[in-house]
């Protein structure tokens, strides 16, 4: 972002803040009758004529009838007091069913953890910022925001219409709890690198951290008001509003009685977001639409259910879901194939996720350069994407920015990972290496994207090419972050995941948010490639503000990652939606980036988007849904 962008975007934010007439009808008036003549005198009187018959007196035209008044669209309001769309369901039907898990996470707010949280969590807190359908900052808890001149000091300030569900406003000790749990040691929170050095820059966050110093010197403050919250930066961070769409507020007095899972008991929950906890199980999650929430946090939605479910897909079919994304191949043909799915999926851009392969550089044979290039060109890009993702799911990657996202250079690196049998056979006798197995361990979730099949497909081209046989192992994503995570007493990496298979997508639009991941466990990044010149242009280029300067400087050290590989990058995801047709609201339509209907990342189910709040069930809801489990 650039220096006159972020005097734009703060001015943008202070912006922010009867029947008709008628005619009477006329009486036809007859003439007198005249006065009948006397009788002639001692005259015998003729007979009289026979009277002329009148002619009868025609029967009045009816008048035709008034039309009926068209009637007036009726008005529908929901449970919280919020009036549904013309063409929405009624509120009974207002209920969004998507796929849940037979063994939820144990977390319901992304600021107590993120890799170990429930289906539909997320939507019990407003974040500070929030972003749009086209990926556009927005407000959020706070309503406007400004940075001293020196660039390093930060003040937010919350709206003072937001309440928590028992009555109590939301404020600015709030966060600052939020913060401290986040940054304490005794929490074990598992995204502490975000706030760190080199990403969120929150002064004192790493000592805190590290145990060097309380909480309390946290430079995270209430300001003059409980409505203004204070941000200390060590340096400046220019897209810092960027990150804290991810900073959800803990309600400080229901953390500090109930832990940090308060929200998944629906006795102790607590929200000041869209929904609240009605029910927490194994075999199903719902949430309610919660009455206290401000106005225009206040869903269509009824309700939300997330039920386990054997296979999406399947589910889908059947009419127990409302979305879901193919997983095989085979669901993808069964998609392109019939004409109704096909009218109903989506691809998009997602979260710009880049899957990908890593090493553990500190141990051999790994810390080897020639043995990792050698690696580097036998994964076969293009013979994955065609036979296993299909086009419309991926498409080869060459490095980890993804196409479409800022300073994304991936065409010009091409050339340094290629498939290349030849080439990677003579390497490997260059590297003098000597292996005769290997074990490549895969993060659980991937298997939901072909990650069982793309990664037995390069341990068998590993075999085939140089010898070496690749045991495969999928670890479940809990076990396998903690194990990747894992630190010393002083803080060392002390991972045994030597040879693995993952993947990332950006927080927020910003090449600092993806290419500091790699930037050093020692420095909080997630791998144990230390290289000092790449952590030097990202501190360079991190706090500029001239935008071609700093793409330029994010290339160079994108580049230098790519020749040391640390990391073989294997695919970027375009993830396919199916939506039914029932799904509508303003987020479903297309925008800038996705041109698609559909919602995409962070998806529906969450309030770091609005999603959660603006869409609603069409009223032809039932021609394709029978029941609501």
């Amino acid at each position: 972002m650039n220096k006159q962008e972020t005097v734009l975007n703060r001015r943008q934010m202070l912006k922010l803040l009867g029947v008709g007439a008628g005619s009477a009808l006329l009486a036809a008036c007859a003439p007198a009758a005249p006065a009948a003549p006397a009788a002639p005198a001692a005259t015998e009187a003729p007979a009289a004529p026979a009277p002329t018959e009148a002619p009868p007196t025609p029967a009045p035209t009816e008048a035709p009838a008034a039309p009926a008044p068209t009637e007036a669209p009726k008005v529908m309001v929901n449970s919280v007091g919020k009036q549904l769309p013309d063409d929405a369901a009624p509120p009974e039907q207002q209920v969004f069913v998507t796929a849940g898990s037979g063994q939820p996470g144990q977390f319901m707010d992304i600021s107590a953890s993120v890799y170990n949280r429930a289906a539909l969590s997320d939507l019990y807190g407003i974040p500070l910022t929030r972003i749009n359908k086209d990926f556009e900052l927005v407000p959020g808890a706070a309503k406007e925001w400004k940075v001293s001149e020196d660039g390093n000091t930060w003040t937010f300030t919350l709206r003072d219409d937001i309440m928590w569900s028992d009555d109590t406003p939301l404020t600015a000790d709030d966060f600052v709890a939020t913060f401290r749990y986040m940054a304490d040691p005794k929490s074990a929170y598992d995204f502490t690198w975000y706030y760190s050095k080199g990403s969120g820059n929150i002064k004192n966050f790493d000592e805190v951290v590290a145990g060097k110093v309380p909480v309390e010197e946290l430079a995270v403050r209430k300001g003059a008001n409980d409505y203004e919250l204070i941000i200390e930066t060590s340096e400046i961070t220019p897209y810092l509003p960027r990150l804290f769409l991810f900073v959800f507020p803990l309600q400080a007095k229901a953390l500090a009685a109930h832990g940090p899972t308060y929200n998944s008991n629906p006795e102790t929950c607590v929200s000041c977001g869209p929904f609240i906890v009605k029910e927490f199980s194994p075999t199903r999650i719902e949430v309610v639409a919660n009455p206290k929430a401000a106005d225009d946090f206040k869903p269509y939605l009824e309700r939300m259910i997330a039920i386990p479910v054997p296979d999406g897909f399947q589910a889908y079919l059947a009419g127990q879901l409302d979305h879901t994304s193919p997983s095989n191949a085979a669901q993808v043909d069964a998609i392109l194939n019939d004409p109704q799915l096909s009218a109903e999926a989506t691809p998009d851009v997602g979260d710009f996720r880049t899957d990908y392969f890593f090493f553990d550089v500190t141990k051999p044979p790994f810390d080897n350069l020639k043995f990792r290039q050698a690696l580097s060109h036998l994964l076969d890009r293009d013979s994955i994407v065609k036979f296993i993702t299909k086009p419309l799911l991926a498409r080869p990657a060459y490095s980890f920015l993804a196409p479409g996202f800022p300073a994304a250079n991936g065409e010009a690196l091409k050339e340094i990972q290629r498939y290349d049998v030849e080439l990677a056979k003579k390497l490997y006798e260059e590297s003098g290496v000597k292996v005769d197995k290997l074990l490549l361990q895969m993060r659980g979730d991937l298997e939901g994207y072909f990650g069982k099949e793309i990664t037995q497909a390069y341990a068998d081209s590993i075999k085939q090419n140089l010898g070496i046989e690749v045991e495969v192992k999928s670890v479940p994503q809990k076990d396998f972050m903690a194990d990747l995570l894992k630190r010393t007493a002083d803080g060392k990496p002390d991972t045994t995941i030597d040879f693995g298979y993952i993947s990332y997508g950006m927080d927020y639009l910003d090449p600092s948010n993806m290419l500091t991941v790699m930037k050093g466990s020692d420095l909080g990044g997630r791998h144990t490639w230390n290289n000092k010149e790449y952590q030097d242009l990202l501190a360079k280029a991190g706090p500029m503000t001239d935008i071609e300067e700093r793409t330029k400087l994010y290339q160079q050290a994108e580049k230098l990652m790519v020749e040391e590989c640390a990391f073989i990058w294997c695919i970027h995801r375009t993830p396919v939606n199916l939506w039914k047709p029932y799904i509508k609201g303003v987020p479903m339509e297309p925008g800038k980036i996705n041109t698609n209907r559909g919602i995409a990342w962070p998806g529906p189910t969450n309030a770091m988007n609005g999603a959660a709040s603006e869409i609603y069930i069409g009223n032809n809801v039932l021609e394709y849904r029978k029941s609501i489990p």
